[in-house]
Protein backbone atom coordinates (compact mmCIF):
# COMPACT_ATOMS: atom_id res chain seq x y z
CA UNK A 1 0.00 0.00 0.00
CA UNK A 2 1.67 3.24 -1.33
CA UNK A 3 0.08 6.30 0.84
CA UNK A 4 1.45 9.88 0.22
CA UNK A 5 1.14 12.51 3.05
CA UNK A 6 0.70 16.35 2.31
CA UNK A 7 1.78 18.01 5.91
CA UNK A 8 3.52 21.56 5.59
CA UNK A 9 4.41 21.03 9.44
CA UNK A 10 7.00 18.95 10.37
CA UNK A 11 5.44 17.92 13.73
CA UNK A 12 2.29 17.20 11.50
CA UNK A 13 4.14 15.13 9.60
CA UNK A 14 6.28 13.19 12.17
CA UNK A 15 2.73 11.93 13.85
CA UNK A 16 1.05 10.90 11.20
CA UNK A 17 3.89 8.84 9.84
CA UNK A 18 4.12 7.62 13.37
CA UNK A 19 1.01 6.71 13.63
CA UNK A 20 0.26 5.01 10.36
CA UNK A 21 4.08 2.71 10.85
CA UNK A 22 2.65 1.69 14.35
CA UNK A 23 -0.37 0.54 12.71
CA UNK A 24 1.46 -1.29 9.66
CA UNK A 25 3.36 -3.09 12.33
CA UNK A 26 0.49 -4.20 13.91
CA UNK A 27 -1.07 -5.45 11.00
CA UNK A 28 2.36 -6.91 10.06
CA UNK A 29 2.54 -5.30 6.15
CA UNK A 30 4.46 -2.52 5.10
CA UNK A 31 3.22 0.77 4.37
CA UNK A 32 5.19 2.80 1.38
CA UNK A 33 5.00 6.41 2.15
CA UNK A 34 5.99 9.47 -0.01
CA UNK A 35 5.96 12.82 1.72
CA UNK A 36 4.85 16.13 0.43
CA UNK A 37 4.84 19.57 1.79
CA UNK A 38 2.41 21.30 -0.51
CA UNK A 39 -0.65 21.24 -3.11
CA UNK A 40 1.69 22.00 -6.05
CA UNK A 41 4.08 19.53 -5.17
CA UNK A 42 2.27 16.17 -5.31
CA UNK A 43 0.27 17.68 -8.28
CA UNK A 44 3.08 17.85 -10.49
CA UNK A 45 4.20 13.94 -9.70
CA UNK A 46 0.16 12.50 -9.55
CA UNK A 47 -0.85 10.21 -11.74
CA UNK A 48 -3.46 7.85 -11.98
CA UNK A 49 -2.17 4.96 -10.04
CA UNK A 50 0.59 6.82 -8.34
CA UNK A 51 -0.40 5.53 -4.85
CA UNK A 52 -2.78 3.93 -3.41
CA UNK A 53 -4.28 7.03 -0.87
CA UNK A 54 -3.84 10.21 0.31
CA UNK A 55 -3.53 12.37 3.59
CA UNK A 56 -4.26 15.86 2.87
CA UNK A 57 -4.16 18.85 5.35
CA UNK A 58 -6.75 20.78 4.65
CA UNK A 59 -4.84 24.17 6.04
CA UNK A 60 -1.44 23.96 3.99
CA UNK A 61 0.31 26.68 4.99
CA UNK A 62 1.42 28.34 1.41
CA UNK A 63 -0.20 28.34 -1.81
CA UNK A 64 -2.92 25.76 -2.72
CA UNK A 65 -4.81 24.37 0.23
CA UNK A 66 -6.01 21.29 1.17
CA UNK A 67 -9.40 21.30 -0.59
CA UNK A 68 -8.31 23.15 -3.98
CA UNK A 69 -5.44 20.39 -4.34
CA UNK A 70 -8.16 17.44 -3.76
CA UNK A 71 -10.53 18.84 -6.51
CA UNK A 72 -7.51 19.36 -8.86
CA UNK A 73 -6.37 15.28 -7.97
CA UNK A 74 -10.03 14.31 -8.60
CA UNK A 75 -9.70 15.68 -12.73
CA UNK A 76 -7.11 13.03 -12.71
CA UNK A 77 -8.82 9.99 -10.58
CA UNK A 78 -12.49 9.98 -9.57
CA UNK A 79 -12.09 6.69 -7.23
CA UNK A 80 -8.30 7.37 -5.43
CA UNK A 81 -9.40 7.88 -1.37
CA UNK A 82 -8.22 10.61 0.39
CA UNK A 83 -8.49 11.68 3.63
CA UNK A 84 -8.43 15.06 4.88
CA UNK A 85 -6.71 16.04 8.03
CA UNK A 86 -6.69 19.56 10.05
CA UNK A 87 -7.45 20.78 13.06
CA UNK A 88 -10.86 22.85 11.86
CA UNK A 89 -13.53 20.55 11.78
CA UNK A 90 -15.74 23.16 10.57
CA UNK A 91 -14.14 22.23 7.01
CA UNK A 92 -15.42 18.39 7.49
CA UNK A 93 -18.64 19.09 5.49
CA UNK A 94 -16.79 20.51 2.67
CA UNK A 95 -14.77 18.26 2.68
CA UNK A 96 -17.18 15.53 1.16
CA UNK A 97 -17.83 17.35 -2.10
CA UNK A 98 -14.49 15.94 -3.08
CA UNK A 99 -15.63 12.48 -2.10
CA UNK A 100 -13.51 12.46 0.72
CA UNK A 101 -13.19 9.01 2.63
CA UNK A 102 -12.51 10.02 5.90
CA UNK A 103 -11.90 13.23 7.99
CA UNK A 104 -9.28 12.88 11.06
CA UNK A 105 -8.78 15.87 13.67
CA UNK A 106 -5.52 16.84 14.79
CA UNK A 107 -3.57 15.79 16.58
CA UNK A 108 -4.36 12.82 15.38
CA UNK A 109 -4.70 9.88 17.75
CA UNK A 110 -4.18 6.21 16.98
CA UNK A 111 -7.86 4.81 17.15
CA UNK A 112 -9.52 7.17 14.65
CA UNK A 113 -6.20 6.18 12.00
CA UNK A 114 -6.23 2.83 12.71
CA UNK A 115 -9.97 2.84 11.86
CA UNK A 116 -9.19 4.76 8.91
CA UNK A 117 -6.63 2.32 7.47
CA UNK A 118 -8.68 -0.66 8.47
CA UNK A 119 -11.32 0.78 5.85
CA UNK A 120 -8.62 1.48 3.29
CA UNK A 121 -7.32 -2.24 3.68
CA UNK A 122 -10.88 -3.22 2.97
CA UNK A 123 -11.49 -1.00 0.26
CA UNK A 124 -8.08 -0.27 -1.80
CA UNK A 125 -6.62 -2.31 -5.03
CA UNK A 126 -2.85 -1.75 -4.91
CA UNK A 127 -1.37 -0.11 -7.46
CA UNK A 128 0.27 -2.03 -10.01
CA UNK A 129 1.26 0.33 -12.71
CA UNK A 130 3.70 3.32 -13.87
CA UNK A 131 2.08 6.03 -16.18
CA UNK A 132 4.77 7.45 -18.37
CA UNK A 133 4.67 10.17 -21.03
CA UNK A 134 5.77 9.23 -24.45
CA UNK A 135 5.99 10.82 -27.93
CA UNK A 136 5.84 9.99 -31.76
CA UNK A 137 9.04 11.37 -33.55
CA UNK A 138 9.28 14.13 -30.61
CA UNK A 139 5.66 15.98 -31.08
CA UNK A 140 2.54 13.56 -30.75
CA UNK A 141 2.86 13.11 -27.00
CA UNK A 142 0.91 10.23 -25.10
CA UNK A 143 0.53 7.98 -22.32
CA UNK A 144 1.38 4.87 -21.51
CA UNK A 145 0.40 2.61 -18.80
CA UNK A 146 3.45 0.13 -17.50
CA UNK A 147 2.66 -3.18 -15.34
CA UNK A 148 5.21 -2.39 -12.54
CA UNK A 149 5.85 -6.67 -12.38
CA UNK A 150 7.06 -6.33 -16.14
CA UNK A 151 9.71 -3.57 -15.41
CA UNK A 152 12.95 -5.71 -15.30
CA UNK A 153 14.94 -1.81 -15.07
CA UNK A 154 15.49 1.91 -16.38
CA UNK A 155 17.90 4.05 -17.26
CA UNK A 156 18.72 7.54 -17.69
CA UNK A 157 19.60 8.45 -21.41
CA UNK A 158 19.58 11.58 -22.71
CA UNK A 159 16.38 13.50 -23.18
CA UNK A 160 14.81 10.99 -21.16
CA UNK A 161 14.59 7.53 -19.95
CA UNK A 162 14.50 4.26 -21.29
CA UNK A 163 12.14 1.91 -19.14
CA UNK A 164 13.44 -1.63 -20.18
CA UNK A 165 10.20 -4.40 -19.44
CA UNK A 166 9.39 -8.33 -19.91
CA UNK A 167 8.59 -7.38 -23.74
CA UNK A 168 10.62 -4.90 -24.89
CA UNK A 169 11.69 -0.89 -24.66
CA UNK A 170 9.60 2.27 -23.27
CA UNK A 171 11.35 5.39 -24.16
CA UNK A 172 10.00 8.54 -21.86
CA UNK A 173 10.55 11.78 -22.10
CA UNK A 174 10.23 12.30 -18.80
CA UNK A 175 13.49 12.44 -17.08
CA UNK A 176 15.14 9.52 -14.72
CA UNK A 177 14.56 11.63 -11.71
CA UNK A 178 11.42 12.21 -12.10
CA UNK A 179 10.19 8.05 -12.75
CA UNK A 180 11.97 7.30 -10.11
CA UNK A 181 10.10 9.83 -7.90
CA UNK A 182 6.76 7.75 -9.69
CA UNK A 183 7.31 5.13 -8.43
CA UNK A 184 6.66 3.01 -5.20
CA UNK A 185 8.69 3.57 -2.09
CA UNK A 186 8.79 -0.32 -0.99
CA UNK A 187 12.61 -1.29 -1.06
CA UNK A 188 10.87 -3.61 -4.55
CA UNK A 189 13.18 -1.07 -6.80
CA UNK A 190 16.58 0.22 -6.10
CA UNK A 191 19.45 2.27 -7.88
CA UNK A 192 22.06 0.03 -8.31
CA UNK A 193 24.35 2.63 -10.10
CA UNK A 194 24.52 6.43 -11.63
CA UNK A 195 20.95 6.71 -13.45
CA UNK A 196 20.39 3.05 -13.33
CA UNK A 197 17.32 1.60 -11.07
CA UNK A 198 16.26 -2.21 -11.42
CA UNK A 199 13.25 -4.84 -9.71
CA UNK A 200 14.04 -6.64 -7.46
CA UNK A 201 11.99 -8.88 -8.11
CA UNK A 202 12.98 -9.63 -11.46
CA UNK A 203 16.62 -10.19 -9.60
CA UNK A 204 17.58 -14.00 -9.54
CA UNK A 205 21.03 -13.53 -7.85
CA UNK A 206 24.04 -10.48 -7.11
CA UNK A 207 27.51 -11.43 -7.18
CA UNK A 208 30.38 -10.24 -5.14
CA UNK A 209 32.02 -9.09 -8.51
CA UNK A 210 28.91 -6.54 -9.14
CA UNK A 211 27.24 -9.18 -11.93
CA UNK A 212 23.25 -9.01 -11.71
CA UNK A 213 21.36 -11.53 -12.88
CA UNK A 214 18.29 -11.71 -13.65
CA UNK A 215 15.16 -14.57 -13.97
CA UNK A 216 15.40 -14.00 -17.91
CA UNK A 217 18.86 -14.12 -18.44
CA UNK A 218 19.36 -10.56 -18.55
CA UNK A 219 22.82 -9.39 -17.18
CA UNK A 220 23.36 -6.11 -15.54
CA UNK A 221 26.44 -4.72 -13.21
CA UNK A 222 26.37 -2.69 -9.71
CA UNK A 223 28.93 -0.18 -9.55
CA UNK A 224 31.28 -1.24 -6.82
CA UNK A 225 30.63 2.05 -4.75
CA UNK A 226 27.07 0.61 -4.95
CA UNK A 227 27.77 -2.99 -4.42
CA UNK A 228 27.27 -3.01 -0.65
CA UNK A 229 24.18 -1.10 -0.57
CA UNK A 230 22.54 -2.73 -3.35
CA UNK A 231 23.18 -6.38 -1.71
CA UNK A 232 21.62 -5.09 1.73
CA UNK A 233 18.89 -3.37 -0.30
CA UNK A 234 18.29 -6.60 -1.74
CA UNK A 235 18.42 -8.66 1.10
CA UNK A 236 16.22 -6.76 2.77
CA UNK A 237 13.43 -6.89 0.03
CA UNK A 238 13.89 -10.83 0.30
CA UNK A 239 13.21 -10.82 4.06
CA UNK A 240 10.01 -8.40 3.54
CA UNK A 241 8.88 -10.82 0.79
CA UNK A 242 9.44 -13.97 3.02
CA UNK A 243 7.96 -12.23 6.11
CA UNK A 244 4.91 -10.98 3.78
CA UNK A 245 4.33 -14.95 2.49
CA UNK A 246 4.56 -16.45 5.99
CA UNK A 247 1.88 -13.62 6.99
CA UNK A 248 -0.51 -14.62 4.27
CA UNK A 249 0.32 -18.27 4.69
Amino acid sequence: MHLVIVEDLKSDRDNLIERIQENSDAAKDTAELSVYTSGEALLSDFRRGFCSAIFLDIMLGEGMNGLDTARKIRETDEYIPIVFTTTEKEFALESYGVHAMDFLVKPIEQAPLDWCMKRLRETLVSPTILTVRCSIEGWQTFEQVISLDDILFLESVRNGSVIHTSTGEVRSGQSYSELMRLLPKTGRFCEYGRGTTVNFSWVDYILDNGEIRLKNGVLLFCSRRKLKETRAAYNNYQFMVLRKEGVNA
